[in-house]
Order: C-alpha cells, then sequence, then structure tokens
C-alpha cells in the first residue's frame, strides 16, 4: 500500500515524463523493496533508496505558488510593466481604492434569488492591502487619475466625507 500511495505522487510529480522514464525512477526508488527476498532484508524503509532532489520537485513546487507575474525590468527599455489582467478585472477611483465586479455574476442567474441578482449588479471594494497590492502591480500612468467624457463612475471619484481623502478647497 505503501508503495502503491508513493507511485502515485510520483507518478503527480512526474506527470510531464514518459511512461518508460517514470517506471525507471519508480524502479530507481524502490529497488531495494523489491530486491529484499528473504525475511532478514525485508525491513521495509519509509526511506528512499535516493534522495529526492530539488529538480525533481520543483515543477510541482512552482505550480502550487501563488504569482502576481509583474515585470520589473522590461528586455526591451527597461522599464516597469502593467500586469494586463489587473487593467481588465479593476478599476482605480481618484481617491485610490480599486473596484471591481463579484466573480460569478453571470453564472446560474435562473438560481439566485432577485436581492442576490440585485447585489451581483453592484460593484464591491477592494480592501487596504488588496489595494496596495494592485497598485504596485500596475505603473504610475495608471496610478494617476484619468478624466474620461460621460464616466459612470463620476461620481464615485469624490470621496469628501473622509479626511484623508477630502479634495482641497482654496479660498481666493
Amino acid at each position: 500500500m505503501l508503495c502503491s500511495l508513493v507511485a502515485g505522487a510520483m507518478r503527480s510529480v512526474c506527470r510531464a515524463q514518459p511512461a518508460l522514464a517514470l517506471q525507471q525512477t519508480q524502479r530507481n526508488f524502490f529497488g531495494h523493496l523489491i530486491a529484499a527476498s528473504s525475511p532478514a532484508q525485508s525491513k521495509i524503509s519509509l526511506l528512499p533508496a535516493r534522495s529526492l532532489t530539488p529538480t525533481l520537485l520543483q515543477p510541482a513546487v512552482l505550480d502550487a505558488l501563488p504569482t502576481r507575474s509583474v515585470t520589473k525590468f522590461s528586455l526591451i527599455k527597461g522599464k516597469r510593466k502593467s500586469v494586463k489582467a489587473v487593467l481588465k478585472r479593476f478599476k482605480r477611483l481618484d481617491w485610490g481604492a480599486w473596484i471591481r465586479t463579484h466573480s460569478g455574476r453571470h453564472k446560474k442567474m435562473f438560481k439566485k434569488s432577485p436581492e442576490l441578482r440585485r447585489r451581483l449588479r453592484q460593484h464591491v471594494f477592494t480592501n487596504a492591502t488588496q489595494s496596495w497590492l494592485l497598485d504596485k502591480m500596475v505603473t504610475s500612468y495608471w496610478r494617476r487619475p484619468k478624466h474620461y467624457i460621460d464616466d459612470p463612475y463620476a461620481p464615485y471619484h469624490k470621496r469628501d466625507e473622509y479626511f484623508a481623502t477630502k479634495s482641497k478647497t482654496f479660498k481666493v
């Protein structure tokens, strides 16, 4: 059972390798378990015959880690680049907050109540940590206020009720 369990784990790690290479890898790791035929030699060791090398486990570890895919230095000009997925999914308001739509807002609408449908049509603010992360993922061009004709977000670009985001009024 232990051999089949570890063989399944090895199969998932070595998925990119052909079947013959996988069998060879399994023989290298578990050859001492198969070769031990006499009772004196049949003490099963939980350690593999060879130690697991980092190169063997590296593809599985890299797939599990989250990535922001920020290009810090481009190959042509050496400048930082914005992440296009952030620009596509989020909108930055003039006072620094980011908004987004609900995920899955168009899926299985027949199951959802009218109240939930109304809530799904609304936008959601990101929290301070997410806004800070999104600010790092775009360049300074996208952090500056943008002025569009007939902008539907125009009422939300001001936040005068809070002292830190209050727009300054100049006395003449």
